[in-house]
């Protein structure tokens, strides 16, 4: 295969690969309340039974690279906010990297066809700590599917409480 005819594919798949992040931080832009939590264990997903209140955390991605993170905590009588916290967001192929006071969290994000979002956590590879219970804590993968909203979060079923501070 010649130089050029190389050189000119290289390059078309290039930027294809940038094009495609480019309209996934596009469609990633907005508001998305979380839907489901749960951790892979054995192979096998297990689904979180969460509240309507800790099933209204959510996210906030914004053009300008910053995403709100808003977490519930508390049951559907005594839901609170429990923090906003506010990060610095890029994709990088398949990964989601959030970024906040030099802390580094790494997710792959998968758009499913039906508006979803699904961010699982990506592990580090680790050497066994000798403590079976911890190792598996450590290995255990989590992962959270979000639903895009097209307004603010509440949690429309709790009665709100005000945390004081």
């Amino acid at each position: 295969m010649s130089a050029v005819i190389y050189s000119l594919l290289l390059s078309f798949g290039c930027c294809n690969l940038t094009l495609a992040q480019e309209t996934v931080a596009e469609q990633l832009v907005g508001i998305w309340k979380l839907e489901e939590s749960g951790f892979i264990t054995d192979g096998e997903e297990v689904i979180k039974d969460f509240n309507a209140c800790r099933l209204s955390q959510n996210f906030v991605f914004k053009s300008d690279g910053t995403v709100d993170y808003t977490y519930y905590e508390g049951d559907l009588d005594t839901c609170y906010v429990a923090a906003v916290e506010t990060y610095n967001w890029e994709l990088k192929q398949d990964t989601l990297v959030l970024e906040s006071r030099g802390y580094w969290g790494y997710y792959r994000l998968t758009m499913e066809k039906a508006g979803g979002l699904r961010l699982e956590g990506i592990q580090e590879q680790r050497e066994s700590t000798g403590d079976a219970m911890l190792d598996k804590l450590l290995s255990t993968v989590h992962f959270d599917v979000y639903r895009r909203r097209s307004a603010p979060v509440s949690c429309e079923n709790c009665k709100v409480v005000l945390e004081l501070k």
